[in-house]
């Protein structure tokens, strides 16, 4: 083989190279060396954790877990207090107006907790299991799906529910659009948009259950949302469907719009996926196991996305892979960035990891 056609070769393997990796189709690079990533701390639950941690204004972290506990630790992963409630607490927790925290529970109660994590008071307000988060709207009214095949507003200044009723369990994340408009999901594969006094605006129909994703606001009157039938919607408020991008597999995972409108998430068919803000193709990179976790940013702008191949991957804003970390179980739950860039990531075998990211990542 001649010099010149060496050369040759050469500068097209380097092309081809560079071309899969900008269309992110390379396997996942070597993890994070631990220059970039320390272990802060770790905690060990009972069982599955599949409730996404929140932290309150003091970075007080608060977990749900299926040994039926919820957990509040510091901001350094110390324990400060636990709470046992009579069922699965497979919602996330949910941080009111007044700082205070909500948690839903199986066992169909709603647990409050202060603003120092201590137990304040429980109420049911009606049958059937929470399964979702609880959303708090401006006037007070908080909203959650539930399994009694219905959309769940209760009213915490008198304690009076009322139902809106649906055909299907209602396991879709609740959202505010445009300031004011709640959007939820449902197991009958519809979407539902309410205004703040809990009457419905508009109801939109797709071909496969809303679970878990979350609507999330693009614009004024534009959202984003996920469905098990493969598609990435963006719909407007008025139930329209202004665009759709087809995945080879269910969308458990709530977009994140990013500070140049591009769009990521994540699908069961392996992929992480960054659309244009019109939703087409940008870039999308292939994990070893499904996505079912929901993509978040570090405070320089990284992307961090979890796996059920157990490795938190983080990307650049332009959906350059820049490195991954292996955690200690499957990523099922969303993972969250304190106010000093500490990362907490839950897995599926009951763990809660406390992570120290060094700033400016998405620069290195």
């Amino acid at each position: 083989m001649n010099k010149r056609f060496l050369s040759y070769f050469k500068d097209i393997t380097f092309f081809i190279i560079l071309f899969c990796f900008n269309a992110g189709q390379i396997s996942a690079g070597e993890p994070l060396s631990t220059e970039f990533i320390e272990v802060i701390n770790f905690f060990k639950t009972g069982k599955a954790i599949f409730s996404s941690p929140v932290a309150n204004y003091n970075d007080d972290v608060i977990v749900g877990s299926h040994d039926k506990n919820i957990y509040f630790f510091d901001k350094k992963g110390n324990l400060k207090n636990k709470y046992e409630t009579k069922g699965w607490v497979h919602a996330s927790p949910s941080v009111l107006s007044d700082s205070s925290v909500v948690v839903g529970s199986y066992d169909g109660f709603m647990y409050f907790f202060d603003t120092e994590c201590k137990f304040q008071n429980k109420i049911k307000p009606g049958s059937g299991s929470l399964f979702t988060s609880i959303i708090e709207l401006p006037n007070r009214l908080l909203v959650f799906g539930s399994n009694r095949k219905g959309i769940v507003f209760f009213n915490k200044e008198d304690s009076t529910s009322h139902i809106y009723p649906v055909r299907k369990w209602v396991h879709g994340t609740p959202n505010i659009i445009d300031n004011d408009k709640l959007v939820i999901g449902s197991n009958d594969k519809h979407l539902y948009v309410f205004d703040k006094n809990a009457r419905l605006l508009s109801k939109i129909k797709t071909k496969g259950w809303i679970m878990h994703s979350a609507p999330v606001s693009l614009n004024k009157t534009h959202f984003a949302v996920g469905s098990y039938d493969k598609n990435l919607y963006i719909f407007n408020t008025e139930g329209n469907t202004i665009s759709s991008f087809k995945t080879k597999g269910r969308i458990h995972s709530t977009p994140l719009k990013l500070n140049d409108s591009k769009i990521v998430f994540g699908s069961f068919d392996r992929f992480i996926y960054f659309l244009k803000p019109d939703g087409t193709l940008f870039k999308k990179f292939k994990t070893d196991k499904k996505v079912v976790s929901s993509p978040v940013c570090l405070s320089d702008g990284t992307i961090m996305v979890g796996s059920y191949d157990k490795y938190l991957y983080f990307f650049s804003p332009l959906g350059v892979l820049l490195g991954k970390y292996k955690t200690k179980g499957r990523i099922f739950a969303t993972p969250i960035v304190l106010s000093n860039n500490t990362v907490v990531v839950c897995t599926t075998n009951g763990y809660i990891e406390f992570l120290k990211i060094k700033p400016n990542l998405a620069r290195i």
